[in-house]
């Protein structure tokens, strides 16, 4: 085999080699591209839900806790009423008690 023939061989073989490295490489690319896209889209429509999911949720939480808030307000509207009646009932006896003191004093200076 001459120079020529065996240089003929060694190019044809690097040829067919960067033909099948190509044509793969071209393959390779446009699967990879077609596994991202359905990926992405995937990727979105989960979100989407969790999204969907996350916002019914806290509607839910708000309007369980805003009646739990609402029922805690009335329960404490009413202690405070009760707490304020029991205040001026006490202040009350101290004022008769203390217009009985003032009517005795008034009655010993006279």
């Amino acid at each position: 085999m001459s120079f020529l023939e065996l240089f003929t061989l060694f190019v044809s073989g690097i040829t067919i080699f960067g033909v099948i490295v190509g044509v793969f490489s071209v393959y390779n690319g446009r699967m990879t591209r077609r596994e991202i896209a359905v990926l992405i889209r995937d990727t979105q429509v989960e979100t989407q839900r969790l999204i969907r999911e996350t916002q019914a949720e806290t509607r839910d939480l708000v309007a369980r806790e805003s009646a739990a808030t609402r029922e805690l307000i009335a329960r404490e509207e009413a202690a405070t009423r009760q707490l304020i009646q029991e205040t001026q009932a006490a202040n009350r006896e101290i004022l008769l008690r203390l217009a009985e003191i003032l009517a005795r004093i008034d009655e010993r200076v006279r």
